[in-house]
């Protein structure tokens, strides 16, 4: 594309509201018109004054040093760099001074600096589908679904397998290898990333997470959390953020995990709380588990080491620190350190009384 400097027109609508900042698939409109104008186009971002002129309102933010000046509209986020680009080639190989497109201009900048009012009538036409205006909800929505099969489109292209585009959302900033496999019903947000053969099965909702090489993900949460390679994660497990799971581990139904680090092949397999943990490798965490990390007050971590076994039912009381190859009895509740190899039982002593007057079930005279 020949030298183009950038001029996009700020747009408020009354049904939509300011355009400009809008968010459709983790960016505002104004960064998708942006994108149109390639990395090495200047751009200045001014309001719309429906009032004046776009001469008027553009020639004062115009680089001499750019051939041409494209002026665009924030209510248009789905024009795209190559329909830029074929409107300054008309105006190029016309030696026009300005060519109107359905909506925006491209200006041969000399002219825009020295012009008050635009002498031409002709409009030319591109790829119309980029001109579609965000002046109602129901354009927005139309725009959102076209800017939703467009990233689609270009992941497929790249080598991703999507099992049902028409349930899929990607948003822009995501970043897909080629071999992954993407399930019906996912929801892929902000900066996440998906390495090769990682498998997303169903109902996934994902947001600035990374999801390493062969990791499978089924019908879980994730949010700014790291998951290692051929880690198994779900269904219904919750990754909260600032979680980092390690690889061949197995993070089961019902779990929910907070802020915390989880070593190589670990398992915590269902119904459990992981709170503000370190673990080491090799750990196995039982059904019902809880690492107690709040007193109503403040947070505090636990720190595991490698090799531990905690029992089901079991509630672990921060802060505190259990050593490599503890075993924790089920049912047990613990509030002090256990040093390494001890076996750790903290539970009142089982007592049956067969004469209990208060057991209904028992045979009457």
């Amino acid at each position: 594309m020949e030298s183009v400097f950038g001029i996009i027109l700020k747009v408020k609508s009354d049904s939509v509201g300011d355009t400009a900042s809008t968010v459709l698939l983790g960016k505002t409109m104004l960064d998708w018109v942006k994108l149109s104008l390639g990395e090495d186009s200047g751009v200045a971002a001014i309001d719309y004054d429906e009032n004046l002129e776009v001469p008027a309102q553009a020639k004062h933010f115009a680089d001499i040093s750019k051939t041409y000046t494209a002026v665009l509209f924030s209510d248009t986020p789905l024009i795209t760099k190559k329909t830029v680009a074929d409107a300054v080639a008309v105006a190029d190989k016309g030696n026009l001074n300005v060519v109107k497109m359905t909506r925006g201009y491209i200006f041969r900048t000399a002219f825009l600096l020295s012009c008050e009012k635009l002498y031409t009538d002709r409009s030319y036409y591109f790829a119309e589908e980029d001109f579609i205006t965000a002046n109602t909800p129901h354009n927005v929505s139309l725009i959102t679904d076209i800017m939703r099969n467009r990233i689609l489109r270009y992941h497929s292209d790249n080598g991703v397998k999507f099992a049902d585009l028409g349930t899929t959302v990607v948003e822009g900033d995501v970043v897909i290898a080629a071999g992954a496999e993407i399930g019906p019903q996912n929801i892929l947000k902000g900066k996440t990333v998906i390495r090769d053969g990682a498998k997303l099965l169903y109902c996934n909702v994902i947001e600035d997470g990374i999801i390493g090489e062969g990791a499978e993900i089924n019908s879980s949460r994730i949010y700014r959390s790291y998951i290692g390679e051929r880690t198994k994660v779900g269904p219904f497990a919750y990754i909260r953020p600032d979680s980092i799971i390690g690889p061949d581990c197995r993070i089961g139904d019902f779990v929910e995990i907070k802020k915390s680090i989880i070593g190589t092949a670990c398992k915590v397999s269902h119904l459990s709380y992981v709170g503000d943990v370190e673990m080491g490798d090799g750990c196995n965490i039982g059904c019902g588990v809880v690492f107690v990390n709040y007193d109503g007050k403040d947070k505090y971590r636990t720190k595991v080491g490698s090799r531990v076994f905690v029992g089901s039912n079991s509630n672990i009381i921060a802060p505190m620190v259990i050593e490599d190859g503890a075993f924790i009895a089920a049912g047990s509740t613990l509030n002090r350190d256990v040093p390494a190899g001890n076996l750790a039982i903290a539970r009142a002593r089982q007592v049956n009384k067969p004469d209990w007057l208060g057991n209904k079930f028992a045979p009457k005279e």
